[in-house]
This record gives C-alpha cells, sequence and structure tokens, in this order.
C-alpha cells in the first residue's frame, strides 16, 4: 500500500515539475512579455491594498519579483510555480475521490496542456485565481471525505486570499452557497463552524474592502466600464462554445467527471457540481468573459479521471491508451494557439493558412 502511495506521489511531483518548466520550452526566445504584465509588475513599485482592476495579491509577487532582479524568468516563476501546485492540488482531488494511477495522469495532463498551458505562462491574476479556487475545492472534498470542522476554515481562508488575488471568486463563493441550498450540508446553515469560516474569509479580505470602501469602489466602476465597452457584447452561445474550446484537447475529461458526479459512484461529490453549474449560469446571466470560469475546471478534471478510471476497469482499458493519446495529439494540434511557438511571421502565416484568424478575434 505504501509502495502505490510513494509510486502515485512520485509521479505527481514529475507531473508538477514537467508543468513548470515545459512552458519556458514552447515559447520561442523571440518575444517580450505581454503588455498585461508590464501594469502588473509597475503595481509592485507601488504596493497597496487595492487597485482599479485587480487586488493586491499579484502585486506582492511583483515586488518580489523586483527584489529578484526583475529577469524574464523571475516574472515567469511564479505563474509556472503556481501552475505546478495547481497541478499538486489537483492530482491531490484525484486521491481524495478515490482515484489511481490512471486517473492522476489525466488529471495531470489536463492541467498541464489545455488553456492552462498558457495560463500558468501569464503574470496576470488569472493564474492565483485558479489556484485559490482549486485549493477551495480541494478542502470542499477534504470536508465531505472527513467531516472535519477545521476544512470549514479552510475553505474561508481559500475564499478569503482568493478575494484578494481577483474578485471573481465571488462566482465561486455563490455557487458554494448555492451548493449548500441544493445538497444534504445546507444543515451547516446552523453550524456557527460556516459562519467561523465566513469571519475568517471577511478578516482576510477585509483591508482590500476598506480600500474600496476608501477610494470609492473603483472595482464597481471598473466592472461598470467593462459592461459598457466589453461584456454587452458577449452571448451565452459563445460563452458555452468557448467553455469546449479552451479545453480543446480535453473537454471530454470535464464532461465525463460533470456526468460522473451525477452518478452513483460519484454523488457523494454532487457539492461540486452544483457549484460548477451555479458558476456558469452567474457567469451567463452576467455576460461574463470565456475566461472568467477557468478555477471552476480543475475539479472537474479531477472528477473525470477517476470517472475515466472507474469506467475502464475491467474490459475497457485500452481505452486508457487511447485517452491519454487523444489528450497529446489533441494538444499538439492546437499548440500554436496556447503558445506562440514560432517567430511573428511564421506563426501568423500558420494562423491564417488554418483560418484561426477569426476564432482567436
Amino acid at each position: 500500500m505504501n509502495q502505490n502511495k510513494n509510486f502515485a506521489w512520485g509521479l505527481i511531483i514529475v507531473l508538477a515539475i514537467i508543468k513548470f518548466i515545459i512552458p519556458f520550452l514552447l515559447q520561442h526566445p523571440v518575444y517580450e512579455l505581454h503588455r498585461d504584465e508590464f501594469l502588473y509588475l509597475e503595481q509592485g513599485h507601488h504596493l497597496a491594498w487595492g487597485y482599479m482592476e485587480v487586488p493586491p495579491m499579484l502585486s506582492w509577487l511583483a515586488w518580489l519579483t523586483h527584489l529578484l532582479g526583475d529577469s524574464f524568468f523571475w516574472v515567469k516563476f511564479w505563474p509556472s510555480f503556481f501552475g505546478a501546485i495547481t497541478l499538486i492540488i489537483t492530482c491531490r482531488m484525484v486521491k481524495e475521490m478515490g482515484g489511481g494511477f490512471f486517473a492522476i495522469l489525466i488529471a495531470g495532463l489536463c492541467i498541464m496542456f489545455t488553456a492552462y498551458l498558457r495560463v500558468h505562462f501569464l503574470f496576470q491574476a488569472n493564474f492565483l485565481e485558479v489556484f485559490w479556487w482549486s485549493l477551495a475545492a480541494y478542502f470542499i472534498i477534504r470536508f465531505i471525505n472527513t467531516n472535519k470542522v477545521k476544512y470549514l476554515y479552510w475553505i474561508g481562508f481559500a475564499f478569503g486570499c482568493g478575494w484578494l488575488a481577483k474578485n471573481s471568486v465571488s462566482f465561486f463563493i455563490i455557487g458554494f452557497g448555492v451548493a449548500l441550498v441544493l445538497t444534504q450540508y445546507r444543515k451547516l446553515f446552523l453550524n456557527k463552524h460556516l459562519y467561523g469560516a465566513a469571519g475568517l474569509a471577511f478578516l482576510i479580505a477585509l483591508p482590500n474592502l476598506l480600500w474600496q470602501y476608501d477610494h470609492n469602489w473603483p472595482l464597481l466602476h471598473h466592472m461598470d466600464e467593462l459592461r459598457e465597452t466589453q461584456l454587452k457584447f458577449i452571448n451565452p452561445a459563445d460563452f458555452l462554445k468557448d467553455q469546449v474550446l479552451m479545453f480543446f484537447a480535453a473537454f471530454f475529461v470535464w464532461m465525463t467527471g460533470l456526468i460522473w458526479l451525477f452518478t452513483k459512484r460519484g454523488r457523494q461529490y454532487l457539492f461540486l457540481a452544483w457549484i460548477y453549474l451555479a458558476v456558469i449560469a452567474l457567469l451567463i446571466l452576467s455576460s461574463g468573459k470565456n475566461y472568467y470560469s477557468l478555477g471552476a475546471y480543475p475539479m472537474l478534471f479531477a472528477a473525470g479521471g477517476v470517472a475515466l478510471q472507474q469506467w475502464t476497469s475491467n474490459r475497457l482499458k485500452w481505452i486508457r491508451y487511447v485517452t491519454v493519446a487523444l489528450i497529446l495529439f489533441l494538444t499538439w494540434v492546437v499548440a500554436p494557439m496556447s503558445m506562440p511557438l514560432w517567430k511573428p511571421d511564421k506563426l501568423a502565416a500558420f494562423y491564417k493558412k488554418k483560418n484561426w484568424m477569426k476564432w482567436d478575434s
């Protein structure tokens, strides 16, 4: 048993190391930082408890980057590092839901590639958002498995830190509340520890909330501006289509995971499905951008890995090899869309040849 556990941990660590390294190898060295990255790096020179567009956590990492010398490596270190930790958390979710070697491999590949390949190489708040949502999901699963109230406080901790990383964690928090109402865990509304955890989240988020109040709520101004200039042009059909396209190489894994959560063997973790569906519904109603949902998928990839392992445990084991091969092949097909592999002229010619310019817009 210990040997299997050590082997599983060995696989997780190897996947995490590859996850950290691979973006550095894929991006062509001719490219400099993304324009948004310069903005967030500049905020590291002006530390505050908030900014008009983002909360303060990314600026703390920017400050550390300046301290470490401002090199390209250190700018990219943070998204790559948090990406590797997110992969570890996702694989731990797999273990908590009863998955083994194959399920870990599948979930790891989904975090290593798909939309996260690019997200975890850009110094933007999205990589922190995905991390804190994933950590909250992991603690939710731990609470489901153990019924220990300490995990409620860990969930509150993740929510509070998530707010300091990106305010969109509010969608996940609302989804959490919806899942409480729709499952047997509604009894927690009578549990003082739920409110203790909420208090912890509030205390962690309080410095930014006070900053928002002191500066006349720039978050609300920013959201109004976004609605007028961008969000009002988003339609639900495109949003839902993009939920597939963002994870094109492994969309069938998260879909399988969502279905599995409604089956007899996965229903113990149905809570996660209601969170996801509530998040998607909220984003559709509020005309959210497609990538606002990125943090909701690691838990579904974990569930999908477990489901595929369970459904191929007997005569269908050959499907496991096909699944791994399919993810790798589709990743190779769409890799130029995820990372700038070549010089601009070659990449532009490739997009034009594949008629991807319109899709990218």
